[in-house]
């Protein structure tokens, strides 16, 4: 009878038992070393190379997530920039509007003043040329009244002052 080793627990184990139970998981390991070693070193060796394209690709979208994120800021400082040149030219264009219709407004008041001017002195010569005229009438028509009804130098003044009361009614 083969030899048994007591153990604690109550069982008994012989040395045949343990050598054909170790052959066994000896066999066991080589057949699965042959037959499924080699595909589940394949499957997880598969399964490595996924996960490192994973994160390869991931590297990969936070690379092109920064260059689309700089692309951007690049884009929107170019826009701004446009922006504020074209509302500096707005301005300029604005301010330069301004300038030419003050000018004109400038030029069209002398223009104006000018030919007011010009208005007034026709105006002043006319009134000059008919008082003119009224001097010489009236100036006749005194001289007329002097030649007819010369009496005395007191007559004379009376005749000359009642003209000039005429010519302040007259007025």
């Amino acid at each position: 009878m083969p030899r048994a080793f007591p153990i604690s627990n109550g069982m008994n184990l012989s040395i045949q038992e343990i050598l054909t139970q170790a052959a066994a998981f000896v066999l066991l390991v080589f057949i699965l070393k042959k037959m499924a070693w080699k595909p589940v070193l394949q499957m997880l060796e598969d399964r490595r190379n996924k996960i490192q394209a994973g994160f390869d690709q991931i590297e990969n979208t936070k690379a092109e997530v920064e260059k689309l994120k700089r692309d951007y800021e690049n884009s929107r400082a170019r826009i701004e920039e446009e922006a504020r040149l074209k509302l500096q030219q707005a301005i300029d264009e604005g301010k330069k509007v301004s300038k030419e219709l003050q000018e004109t407004a400038r030029k069209e008041s002398r223009t104006i003043l000018d030919k007011a001017k010009e208005d007034i002195q026709l105006e002043i010569a006319k009134a000059k040329v008919t008082l003119r005229n009224e001097i010489a009438n009236l100036t006749l028509a005194a001289t007329e009244r002097v030649l007819n009804e010369k009496l005395n130098d007191t007559k004379d003044k009376e005749l000359v002052l009642d003209f000039i009361d005429n010519l302040e009614k007259l007025k």
